[in-house]
């Protein structure tokens, strides 16, 4: 009886060790996917840098070789991070996740998933900016009425002020 009680509770034992060191595996991947995207956000915000210089802005240039060699080696890591990932989906960690969610098929729905939340993120971001572009639009538009209505109400208050000093009233 002792010795079946050992016996499950070393299982036990083992298999809380093994859902630990699972957890540290997500946890893992989890920081790992974060950094991949985030180096994938700096090499589009590079990509993506306005090409016209702004009208007055002072020009400043870095070395040419350097930059291309960072942004080489930028796209180099990216792409061993997603290999990285792709692999842990198909030979690693996810590889036997049930319901579909190890092999190809989990590869397929995380970058699926990542594809979604990207967009979702881009649509509100723009949405953002346009709420700002009409809102400073809409303070230029009544400020603007509001100055002219003002400055028009100032100049008809004047008109009658003087008609009425010249009659004599």
């Amino acid at each position: 009886m002792l010795a079946t009680a050992s016996a499950i509770w070393s299982g036990i034992k083992k298999a809380s060790e093994f859902a630990a060191e699972a957890e540290g595996v997500w946890g893992q991947l989890s920081k790992y996917c974060g950094v991949a995207d985030q180096l994938e956000q700096v090499i589009q915000a590079e990509k993506n840098k306005p090409k016209k210089p702004s009208l007055f802005g002072k020009l400043e240039f870095g070395d040419d070789t350097k930059e291309a060699f960072n942004a080489f080696e930028a796209e180099h890591k990216l792409m061993q991070m997603e290999a990285e990932i792709r692999h842990e989906f198909l030979y690693g960690a996810f590889c036997n996740l049930e319901a579909g969610f190890g092999g190809m098929d989990g590869y397929r729905k995380f970058c699926d998933m990542r594809r979604k939340i990207r967009a979702e993120r881009i649509r509100i971001k723009q949405e953002q900016e346009q709420m700002q572009q009409e809102f400073w639009d809409n303070i230029i538009l009544w400020g603007g009425g509001t100055i002219i209505i003002c400055a028009g109400i100032g100049v008809v208050w004047m008109l009658i002020s003087l008609v009425l000093e010249f009659r004599g009233v």
